[in-house]
């Protein structure tokens, strides 16, 4: 799968849909969405997409054999029924309003920082806990900056519009299929860690009497915030322009600073948590990373920013698929099975996943030995020395690329790019 091709032909796209805006609330029935009673609709443009597999995976290896409909059309009407019913239960409607929603989104933001004004420093703390508490992370092994702020910083952050252009000499033809494997791979694991990620952003539900404490509003804030940020996904084609909402960066180790250091931004308290779950997710996917240069060509071809915004879409779903093999019993493991599987050798990793998303006993019994694997293994802190023996790691195989300065997320060095000219 070419994802050059992929994100060219979406530039394409949307370049020429610029000036010939559709309508909020048009619904086109797409027989490729499984849709069920619902009557919202995803964008037509989103909705042609999907059928057409020009997503950020594009019609990707770990992905089980479709009916009538596509694996990725499955998920999708599922997860867009589940964004809407959230939407509708937070909001108290039984219609949504597409336009309401576009015109009223930044103002949301803006109230609800303005709740968030005077208790920032407790927010931060917050959030900060409620990661270390969800990863069972040690403060000595991972340090941990979280800044609310309207002004979201960009320095640091390296990603490129479009995959790279990478000249690497293969040893053979065989290296170079197991390159382009890699780059498959990598991709998944980037919509993973945004779909963890955004299903983590309804964390602050977990802690409603601590918010309340700090402003009776702020709950029923975030969850109208939120619910409304989570449909925008599925409604607007491209990003606003100009709006960061949140950052993380990731200092992983060097023989000089042994320790990880995660560094988030975020304009208000849901996103921080999920800037934060991001920077973790990004620390146990680097361990499933090629060594030394296949990593670097691998980094600069598959992490690219043309392809957030679809991970941010079909990730949820992904990660969705992936959780629900667990046992309620098990459920608090599932970030160390992922961790486990993101290491295993890329056909390996393919074929297990498949089974997974696909639901199948054999991919039950798969994340069950592994659970069983994990559950063996640990000592109470077992995050902890996974994080230790990944630093030694790091010190000893990825001394010829800087994986602070691939791993970036959120924006060019050019603070003024424009993501609607991509999307």
């Amino acid at each position: 799968m070419d994802y050059k091709k992929i994100a060219e032909e979406a530039l394409r796209k949307a370049k020429e849909a610029k000036n010939q805006p559709i309508k909020s609330n048009e619904k086109i029935l797409n027989e490729g969405v499984v849709y069920g009673s619902l009557k919202e609709r995803m964008h037509p443009k989103l909705e042609d997409d999907l059928k057409d597999n020009k997503t950020s995976l594009g019609k990707h290896p770990v992905f089980p054999e479709g009916d009538e409909y596509t694996f990725p059309e499955k998920i999708m009407g599922d997860r867009f029924k589940e964004v809407v019913n959230r939407y509708k239960r937070h909001h108290e409607v039984d219609d949504i309003d597409n336009n309401k929603i576009k015109s009223e989104m930044m103002g949301m933001v803006k109230q609800t920082m303005s709740l968030e004004q005077n208790n920032r420093k407790a927010l931060e703390k917050l959030a900060i806990d409620m990661v270390r508490e969800e990863f069972d992370m040690d403060e000595d092994m991972v340090e941990i900056e979280a800044t609310l702020t309207k002004n979201i910083s960009l320095e640091g952050t390296k990603k490129n519009p479009l995959p790279a252009k990478y000249d690497m000499e293969f040893k053979n033809h065989d290296e170079l299929v197991t390159a382009n494997k890699e780059v498959h791979k990598r991709r998944f694991t980037n919509a993973m860690i945004q779909g963890a990620a955004k299903k983590c952003h309804h964390m602050f539900q977990m802690v409603e009497d601590e918010l309340s404490g700090i402003n009776p509003k702020l709950p029923n804030m975030y969850s109208k915030l939120m619910a409304a940020s989570d449909y925008m996904y599925y409604i607007e084609p491209k990003m606003e322009e100009g709006i960061t909402g949140g950052i993380v960066r990731v200092q992983f180790p060097t023989k000089e600073n042994p320790k990880i250091k995660i560094i988030a931004e975020a304009m208000v308290f849901p996103v921080l948590i999920h800037e934060l779950v991001k920077g973790v997710m990004e620390i146990l996917s680097a361990k499933g990373l090629p060594k030394k240069k296949m990593g670097e060509f691998v980094i600069n071809k598959a992490d690219f920013l043309a392809a957030e915004p679809w991970d941010m879409r079909i990730g949820p779903a992904l990660w969705s698929r992936f959780t629900e093999m667990f046992d309620p019993e098990d459920y608090n493991l599932k970030h160390h099975v992922y961790s486990e599987m993101v290491q295993l050798p890329v056909d390996e990793f393919n074929k297990q996943m498949r089974e997974v998303m696909a639901g199948t006993k054999e991919g039950k019994k798969l994340i069950k030995s592994l659970v069983d694997e994990v559950k063996k293994e640990m000592s109470g802190e077992e995050f902890n020395e996974a994080i230790q023996g990944f630093q030694k790691e790091i010190e000893n195989n990825h001394d010829t690329f800087n994986l602070d300065e691939l791993l970036g997320n959120g924006s060019t060095e050019d603070d003024s790019y424009n993501l609607e000219d991509l999307l």
